[in-house]
């Protein structure tokens, strides 16, 4: 076989064996009525925080105020804003969990209501979160809702960068 052949056919499987790392990743999803959740023991503020259990054993922990809720991931979450361009959220109930098929997830999606103001909730992201084995979590990014291409982008988001996504030292990424 000659240099250039060679070189033909390394490039042909490089090219192949892309589309076969997504594809070895699988979607499943999970619904939580976050209220019937284990509930923690407040402190007497107007703050409730309730733990569901997850794909795999993971932690969802679902904090609500009067005017907003989030979730964070396992015991090591770190505190970060959903997004700089809406003061109020509100958590959805479907978890999309993204990992190796066969595998713990690496990767969560899910979806808030997003807005400016209280009761004008008229934005909608989908945050993307890396899930790490020492039950650290983080956003990775997120992606704006109202595309038409949502769903895919932030699959992509999180098949792309979940694995080697480093919390608390890489940048996130919004779409």
């Amino acid at each position: 076989m000659t240099i250039g052949r060679l070189a033909l056919a390394i490039g042909l499987a490089t090219v192949l064996a892309l589309p076969l790392r997504a594809e070895q990743w699988a979607s499943s999803y999970t619904t939580h009525a976050y209220t019937k959740c284990r509930k923690d023991k407040g402190d007497g503020d107007p703050v409730a925080v309730h733990r569901c259990r997850g794909k795999a054993g993971i932690a969802v922990i679902w904090t609500a105020d009067d005017d907003s809720s989030v979730v964070e991931f396992g015991a090591g979450a770190l505190q970060e804003a959903i997004s700089d361009n809406a003061a109020f959220f509100e958590a959805g109930k479907t978890i999309e969990w993204l990992g190796p098929k066969g595998g713990r997830p690496q990767a969560a999606i899910l979806r808030y209501a997003t807005g400016r103001s209280v009761g004008k909730l008229d934005g909608s992201r989908l945050v993307v979160y890396r899930l790490a084995r020492d039950s650290a979590s983080c956003i990775i990014g997120s992606v704006d809702a109202r595309r038409p291409d949502a769903n895919a982008t932030a699959r992509r988001l999180a098949e792309e960068k979940a694995a080697s996504f480093r919390c608390g030292q890489d940048s996130r990424e919004d779409r």
